[in-house]
Formats: C-alpha cells, sequence, structure tokens
C-alpha cells in the first residue's frame, strides 16, 4: 500500500540565549592571549566567549546525545600559550576531545552516567574522567584508546588531578576519602580518610607538597604530602623482621606492609614507641592544619594557578589566598621568630626557635571578591604583572570578569572595595536573558524573534541567532506581534498591558488591565491573543474577565510629529467562572475559546459573545489551546499530560492523546493551514502531531528540564521552543521524507540502547588485569557493534576474493567505495576506518573463527610492511583477549609462530626509521639554534658598530662647533 500522507522531518538548527550553563568555566588561550577567550558549557555544546567582544568566537558540537557537565583545557606545551584542545565531559558518560584549530573531535565511550570530573597530565597526553557512579577512567589521548577503569570510590567523584612529576592521580569523592591512585600498578596505594562529611574539592600547591581540601563546612584543611623512598622502608622492614626471627620471642607479627581492601600498599599503625608510625608505604601524609573562609557554606570549587587559591561556595563570594613562595615564607619566618625573641626577653620566659614552615607562614589570606550575583563557577589565573584575573559564571545566565593586584600597596587592590559588591571589568550578559523565559513569538516575515522573560524583552535575528535589541519590561507572562511586525504586546503578572516599539526600544504604553483581588495568590494577564482581522487582541487575566482591545493611532506627543500606535479597551468584555489560563481566537473570526481553572474551556461566538460549547472531563486545569486555521479544531492541553482534540461545530471530544508529556503540557500550536500541530511539556520534548489521523508524527529531544513555550513561524519552516535550561532553540523543516513505521522502530531501538546502557555489567576482565581495581576502560556501543560489522563484512569479502583468483571481478564495496582492487588494500583501509577508541570492544565481539582470518589478513599487511603500527595493535589485542582459545586451538599455532617471528622484526625496522628521523630533527634544531645564536652575535655586533659610528659623528660635530667658535 501507497503512501497516503507525507511528513517532513523537522531537525534542531540551532541554540542560542545562553551564556553558560553548568557549573564550569575556564579560560582558554587562544593565537597566544590570555584572559581573553573563556569556555562555558551551554547545554550539549561549549561557547568559547571573546569577553573583550562580547561575542561567540567558537561553538563545539559533537552530536552528543547530553548535555555538558564540565570542561578542562589541555595544558599548554611548553614555550607555548596556545591550548588547542578542550576536553568536555557529557551527561551520558561520553568524553570528547576537541581540537580548536582542525579535526574531528575524539569521543570516548567509557562510563555508564554523568561525567563529573576531568583532568590532564602534565604533559597533555592523558585524560583521567570521573563519573556519578564513582569510577575513574584513563585515557590515552595519542593511542585514542582507554588505559585503565580504575574502582574503588562509592559515589560521585568531585576531582581529578595527575601529579606533577609522578604517574600518579589524585581522587576526591563524595564518600569523604582522597585517593591516591598508581596509573603503573593500576591500584590504590593511599587512601586519606581525615574528612568527616564529603570531600568537594581539592587542590595541590607548591610542587605537589600541599593538598587543600574542602568540605561542607567554612574550613579548609591543608595535608603535607612526602613521598618517601619505597624500597629503603621495605628494607628496613624486612631487616627488623630478621632480627626478631633470631630472636626467641618472635612473633608472626602483622607489621609487614600489606594491600587493604582498597589495595592500597599500607603499613599498620602501631604505638608512639614504634618507628613505624604512618600507614603509608610510599607517601606521608601529615595535617598541617585549616584555613577558615569568609563563608560558611558548602564549598563548591577549589582552583589555583600555582600562585593564588580560589575557594566559592553557593553565595556570592570568592576567598582569595595568596600562596608565598620560599623567599617570601623566609621573610615571615624571620619576622615570627623576632617577634617571639622580643616577647620572651620582655616576660623573661625561655624561647626555643622553631624555624620550621607553618600554615600561616605560606599561605596568606587575600580579601575576598564578591561577585554582582550567585555563583556556578569561577576561575582564575595570574598574569605577569602580578594581577589576578577571576572569571565568575553566575545562576542569573551572565558571566564577569574581576582584576585583583596581589600586592597590597597597589591602588587599583584598594579601589575595588571590598566590602560590598565588587564591579567587574567586563560583564557579559546581553546574549541572554537574566530570567527564565515565558514567551517566544515570529514574525510574519519568520526573520526575527521576540522572547519575553521576567525583566527584559529580547528581539532576535534569525538567520545569526544574535540579540538585536534589549528592552526592560515587567514580569512578562504572554506575547503577541502586532501587525507590522513593529510592536510588540505583552501581559504582565501584576496585571498590565504594555506595549513596546520594537524599532526604537521604548515603551509606548502601560495599562493595568486585569487588577485582581487582594485574597488571590496568582495574579497576572496570564494570555493575550490576536484577533481574527489583526485589529485587536483578547487578554484574559485573574480577575475572571475576558477582556476586548483594539488599536489605534495617536498622536506622538513625545516626538512631537507623527502618529504612533496605541490601544484602548473595547467596550465589550466577557466575564467567567474563575481566573483565565488561557484565551484564543479562531482564524475565521467565529469563535474565541477561554480556559479556566475551574477545569472546562468555553467556546463564544466572537460577535455575539454568546455561549457555544462547553468542553468539560479534565482532572487538571488547561494550560494551553489553539485553533486550526479553518477554524474546525481545538486543541488543548493539561496538566494531567494529556491532549484533548475537539470539534468546533459539534464541541465533540475528536481524540484523547494519554501521557502526551510526561509531568503536564505546557504549550500546543498548530501550524499554519494544515491540522498538524506541536505540543511541549514537562518531560523536555517537543512533539508534532497530525490530527486528522491521530498519530504523533515526531518527538524532538535537546531540551534539559520543562520546555516552557513554543511558537511556530507563519509557514510552518521554523519552530521556536524555550526552556527552563534558559536555551532558545530553533527547530529547521527539511526536504526528508519522514515514515512513522521507520521513526517508531528508530525510537524503539534508542530506547533499547539506553536500558541496555544503563543494565549494562563490566564482561571479564582480560587475564592479568587486578579484579578489585582495574578493569576495562572501554564499553560496547552501537558504533561499535557497526564497527564490528564493518570488519567480518571486509573479511569475507577477502576470502571471496582469494577463493575466486584473479577471474572475479572485484566487489562493488572495494571500487566504488573505497577505491581499490587489492582485497588486502579493502580490509585495511575497513581497519582505518574504525575508530581507535572503539577497536578494542570491537576486537572482543569477534568470534575465535574471526580472529584467526583477522590474523592471516595481518601477517599478510606485516609483511608487505603496510600500517605497522595499526597492524601490530590489532594482533596484540586479539591475541591478549583471546589468548586461552588460541593456546588450546591446534589452527592458531603455526600463524602465531609465524607473527612472533614478523612482528619484531617490522617493530625494529619502524623503531630504527623513526629514531633516524628524530635524530636528524634534533640535528636541524641544533643548527637552527646554533645560526640564530651566530646571527644574534651578529646582530649585537652591528649594532655595537653602529653605536661607535654615531659617537664618532657626534664627536665630530662638536670639535668643528668648537672650532668654529
Amino acid at each position: 500500500m501507497g503512501l497516503t500522507t507525507q511528513y517532513l522531518r523537522y531537525v534542531s538548527s540551532s541554540v542560542f540565549g545562553v551564556i553558560g550553563k553548568a557549573g564550569c568555566v575556564r579560560f582558554v588561550t587562544r593565537f597566544s592571549q590570555q584572559g581573553k577567550y573563556v569556555a562555558v558549557p551551554a547545554c550539549e555544546q561549549v561557547l568559547i566567549w571573546d569577553t573583550k567582544r562580547g561575542a561567540k568566537a567558537l561553538t563545539l558540537n559533537a552530536d552528543v546525545q547530553g548535555v555538558v557537565t564540565v570542561v578542562e583545557p589541555r595544558p599548554p606545551h611548553r614555550g607555548s600559550l596556545d591550548n588547542t584542545h578542550v576536553a568536555v565531559g557529557y551527561s551520558d558518560g561520553s568524553v570528547v576531545i576537541f581540537d580548536l584549530t582542525v579535526g574531528q573531535p575524539l569521543k570516548f565511550a567509557g562510563h555508564h552516567s554523568a561525567i563529573s570530573s576531568l583532568t590532564w597530565d602534565p604533559q597533555g597526553m592523558r585524560v583521567a574522567s570521573g563519573s556519578n557512579d564513582g569510577e575513574i577512567v584513563v585515557w590515552d589521548v595519542v593511542s585514542e584508546r582507554g588505559v585503565v577503569r580504575l574502582k574503588g570510590h562509592k559515589g560521585r567523584i568531585t576531582r581529578l588531578r595527575f601529579l606533577q612529576h609522578r604517574s600518579v592521580v589524585v581522587s576526591s569523592c563524595i564518600d569523604s576519602f582522597i585517593k591516591f591512585w598508581d596509573i603503573e600498578t593500576h591500584h590504590c596505594f593511599r587512601t586519606l580518610s581525615g574528612h568527616r562529611a564529603e570531600v568537594r574539592d581539592f587542590v595541590l600547591l607548591k610542587n605537589d607538597t600541599k593538598l587543600v581540601a574542602g568540605s561542607l563546612d567554612a574550613e579548609l584543611r591543608v595535608w603535607s604530602l612526602r613521598f618517601s623512598d619505597l624500597d629503603k622502608k621495605l628494607g628496613d622492614a624486612v631487616a627488623k623482621i630478621k632480627l626478631e626471627q633470631e630472636d626467641e620471642s618472635y612473633e608472626p607479627p602483622d607489621k609487614l606492609p600489606h594491600l587493604d581492601a582498597e589495595g592500597g600498599a599500607t603499613m599498620p599503625t602501631v604505638d608512639e614507641e614504634n618507628e613505624i608510625k604512618d600507614d603509608a608505604s610510599i607517601l606521608e601524609i601529615v595535617k598541617m592544619g585549616s584555613i577558615l573562609r569568609s563563608q560558611g557554606d558548602k564549598v563548591c570549587g577549589l582552583l589555583t594557578d600555582g600562585h593564588v587559591v580560589a575557594c566559592y561556595g553557593t553565595k556570592s563570594s570568592v576567598d582569595m589566598f595568596s600562596v608565598l613562595t620560599d623567599e617570601e615564607v623566609e621573610v615571615k619566618i624571620a619576622k615570627r621568630l623576632k617577634k617571639q625573641r622580643k616577647r620572651a626577653r620582655e616576660t623573661g620566659e625561655e624561647f626555643e626557635e622553631d624555624a620550621t614552615p607553618k600554615l600561616v607562614d605560606e599561605i596568606k589570606t587575600l580579601p575576598p571578591i564578591r561577585a554582582c550575583n550567585k555563583l556556578l563557577a569561577v576561575d582564575a589565573f595570574l598574569d605577569k604583572t602580578g594581577i589576578v584575573k577571576l572569571v565568575t559564571l553566575h545562576v542569573d545566565n551572565s558571566l564577569a570578569i574581576y582584576q585583583k593586584s596581589l600586592d597590597p600597596k597597589d591602588d587599583a587592590s584598594e579601589q575595588t572595595g571590598f566590602k560590598g559588591k565588587s564591579e567587574p571589568t567586563i560583564l557579559l550578559d546581553q546574549p541572554g536573558h537574566r530570567t527564565l523565559v515565558s514567551a517566544v513569538a515570529f514574525s510574519s516575515l519568520s526573520d526575527q524573534i521576540i522572547s519575553a522573560s521576567g525583566d527584559s524583552l529580547k528581539v532576535w535575528h534569525r538567520a545569526d541567532t544574535q540579540a538585536i535589541a534589549t528592552i526592560a519590561c515587567d514580569y512578562a507572562l504572554s506575547l503577541v506581534i502586532a501587525p507590522g511586525d513593529r510592536h510588540a504586546v505583552i501581559g504582565t503578572r501584576s496585571g498590565r498591558i504594555q506595549l513596546f516599539d520594537i524599532v526604537s526600544s521604548a515603551m509606548l504604553e502601560d495599562i493595568l488591565a486585569h487588577e485582581s483581588d487582594e485574597t488571590e495568590t496568582d495574579t497576572g494577564v496570564w494570555s493575550i491573543a490576536l484577533t481574527h482581522d489583526g485589529r485587536g487582541f483578547v487578554s484574559g487575566g485573574s480577575d475572571k474577565m475576558v477582556k476586548f482591545w483594539k488599536f489605534e493611532l495617536v498622536r506622538d506627543e513625545l516626538e512631537g510629529r507623527g502618529k504612533r500606535l496605541s490601544f484602548m479597551q473595547d467596550d465589550r468584555a466577557l466575564k467567567v467562572a474563575d481566573q483565565v489560563t488561557c484565551v484564543r481566537c479562531s482564524s475565521d473570526g467565529k469563535f474565541v475559546a477561554v480556559a479556566t481553572l475551574d477545569l472546562k474551556e468555553t467556546l463564544y461566538f466572537m460577535d455575539t459573545l454568546k455561549l457555544c460549547h462547553e468542553l468539560y472531563g479534565k482532572s487538571l486545569p488547561a494550560t494551553c489551546m489553539d485553533f486550526s486555521t479553518d477554524g474546525t479544531l481545538l486543541v488543548t492541553g493539561s496538566k494531567d499530560a494529556r491532549l484533548r482534540l475537539y470539534g468546533t461545530d459539534y464541541g465533540d471530544q475528536r481524540r484523547l492523546f494519554k501521557n502526551a508529556h510526561q509531568g503536564g503540557v505546557t504549550d500546543c500550536r498548530f501550524i499554519s493551514k494544515t491540522h498538524l500541530f506541536f505540543s511541549c511539556g514537562h518531560d523536555g520534548t517537543v512533539k508534532q502531531w497530525d490530527a486528522d489521523n491521530f498519530q504523533r508524527i515526531i518527538t524532538l529531544q535537546g531540551h534539559s528540564g520543562i520546555v516552557r513555550c513554543l511558537a511556530v513561524c507563519p509557514k510552518g519552516a521554523w519552530v521556536a521552543t524555550s526552556g527552563q535550561d534558559r536555551s532558545l532553540r530553533l527547530w529547521q523543516r527539511t526536504n526528508e521524507p519522514l515514515i512513522l513505521e521507520d521513526e517508531r522502530e528508530e525510537e524503539r531501538r534508542r530506547e533499547e540502547e539506553e536500558q541496555g546502557g544503563n543494565l549494562v555489567t563490566q564482561r571479564p576482565v582480560i587475564v592479568g588485569e587486578n579484579v578489585s581495581q582495574a578493569v576495562r576502560p572501554s564499553t560496547t556501543t552501537h558504533h561499535t557493534e557497526k564497527a564490528v560489522d564493518m570488519i567480518i563484512e571486509a573479511l569475507i569479502i577477502y576470502r571471496e576474493q582469494l577463493e575466486g583468483g584473479p577471474s572475479v571481478a572485484p566487489n562493488q564495496l572495494m571500487t566504488v567505495v573505497y577505491k581499490t582492487s587489492d582485497p588486502l588494500k579493502f580490509v585495511l583501509e575497513v581497519l582505518r576506518k574504525v575508530k581507535s577508541s572503539e577497536l578494542e570492544e570491537a576486537i572482543i565481539m569477534l568470534s575465535l573463527d574471526r580472529i584467526l582470518e583477522l590474523l592471516v589478513v595481518l601477517k599478510s599487511i606485516l609483511e608487505r610492511g603496510w600500517e605497522v603500527e595499526l597492524a601490530g595493535r590489532i594482533l596484540v589485542l586479539a591475541c591478549r583477549i583471546n589468548l586461552s582459545q588460541l593456546l588450546a586451538s591446534a589452527k592458531a599455532a603455526p600463524i602465531i609462530h609465524a607473527l612472533a617471528k614478523l612482528l619484531p622484526e617490522k617493530l625494529n625496522e619502524l623503531k630504527d626509521m623513526v629514531g633516524f628521523n628524530l635524530a636528524g630533527l634534533r640535528h636541524l634544531a641544533d643548527r637552527m639554534e646554533q645560526r640564530s645564536e651566530d646571527q644574534m652575535f651578529a646582530e649585537a655586533t652591528m649594532k655595537v658598530k653602529s653605536k661607535q659610528q654615531k659617537k664618532k659623528k657626534r664627536d665630530r660635530a662638536i670639535k668643528r662647533v668648537l672650532m668654529t667658535i
């Protein structure tokens, strides 16, 4: 049977109106400029803002089904300032590495819950990611694969940091523990349990010798870290045991180093008389003291650049601490000892000099910076001039940059005035609303979008999604655009109706339209709708009245010339039984529909205002409704999560859509001149429906949280939505046809993947890995399954081509897609297409017979010297994963023996080539350095000669003047 109805697909076009969403903000250095560019998460994108111009410099999007939770820029290379890579964590557990210059994003899939923390190692070669499920995965960015998954925490990972000079990652968790993980041995060798509540964040200072951690109180705890010689400790312990064995009173002691339940190498804690006091065999941790913050709320973040430590909580205050250098610490200790000597001389008491640095000698408290609003995230760095720059992301969707001098004598530090709110040097707030958007509308030409919120009205250019006008207004609840696209009318929470001129950004009228009783808690103009002819509008509010207004032209008294648009109340008005939640007028001018809080909608005749139909049957009030263009259908949405479709001729219910939106329906709109309509609700989705055959066409996902309002452009090519995540989204209609059966099948597949991802368990680990803590880092996804299918298909075609001989025509997949007639090259190209991050899971999913075929192909590839590194990695993975099966297989023995001899030869050849090239590059670098030094000396010699010549000329001139005199 052929298609009776053809639908076109809507896709996400752009996201705008968000400056920053998640609790993360980072300075990014681009083009050798520090303190200018800031990377901020914005829903599923990462925005890089140019703070000086107040514009977006770059948008990073990886097409991941999840919102960005954390952003971490790569540390700059030695001698360079540019951070060319950024690691981004998503709520679906994905980790994406973006290259800010060129190249595709690198995706890693290894977590089953949202990413909570990311960190780079000092060399920028590895990334460690922590998630809400307490797992830590270390990724190798160069080889594009996972290194290890570390399991030991119970709860959300709050912070990860690498040590500077050791292959150790430190992690903190809400389980109140800080763990030290050795990446080489894949185990936790020390657990710090000095906190009573969850550890929110920590920083490492002074070459990883100090650890500052914050919890749920106003106290920052400081710990001293010292790595000792493990071999020496073990040797002393063994020597002591031998001496005890020679004694008759020897007891098999518990003083030997052992692995605790968490895998840490520990030494038991004994009495003070024993020499072994620390429970760690390699790391000694001593608590130095605590630092008090200015606020008593929980710590939300700690950050440092090595010189300054910034701490912020849920309030607007940022506590600042200066980390003193060794020279400054010595000066401070000398001053402290001098005061103690003086006090001892005055009191006559004995004084013992203690030159050991204390906490007050190493960390200095600075005056806090008070931001203009509550904080979401903070980042800081110290520039070359000694000025600390702080970027703060606020809860009201704004971004600010503050500056502070570390020199107390600097006038700039005194002018900032830390008693009250600090004045930001840069405030970025124009590209978004400060409060939630409550209404959105299109212009008649669909080239502009007008959005209204609790404090402002913004006009957006649809093509480039830039705010071209911002007008201050009261708390807006409803919005319509007057004919001509020049004026906007809003209804406010205070019961007023305001008219704005969009071009001049001026308010023209402000009239109290609906004044409710003093006993009413919910007040305001809840709904406004244009009449069918566009000459007026209808408003309904909390005063149980539906009022009619008409536009008129009045003389402009302010300008003194010409006329301007205004509106006045019509003689007609309609009294209803309860507060009005929504009002709509049909396009044919026949009906006006009014929804009230008494669980019913009423249809009135537009000309006489007589009752036509009353629509009942809801358990909760209706929140939205809309007429079709021909006026024959009325769709309503209510808080009971249902959509109802009525016919206006008899007032009969045509269809009831149960569970249309979980939590309730917030808005619904018909597409002009069709019976298709859109709806949005509390479940964060936007759905398209067909009112003729009562089918759900498509579900658009992208918002996180409630979708509060939507608007459809006059021709239906664009749909604009706004949600609780403060984002405005555009959905564009494409020319791609949509088949309902295929769409339902795709939704079922996606749902099965999500359920499977939530229920997935770790497979048995590879032989040789630690079962308790270290498991495989990667997980199976649908991309991995596609890669497996590609490899199997390539092996089948390869076998068919070899069995057929030269007489068989090459497969079309080889010649058309991969542009080759060689079966071996075809298999190699397919292996190249598999992403390196998905290669391990793809090899694991292959059966043993496919592994044997793959080994034969790899042997041929190595014999020809093609892609030795890729072939060697696949070979090692295949043998390591299937070791037991290969040992028991008689067919695998000759292949393994041949590869065992072939692979080292090819790898040594590759190693020699790389070593020769590296030596040549070093030689060229030395030649360039020598040439530059020679040039530098030559330039210095030329400068000296020129100075001497100028001096001689000056002396000659003076002699001539003297001779003349």
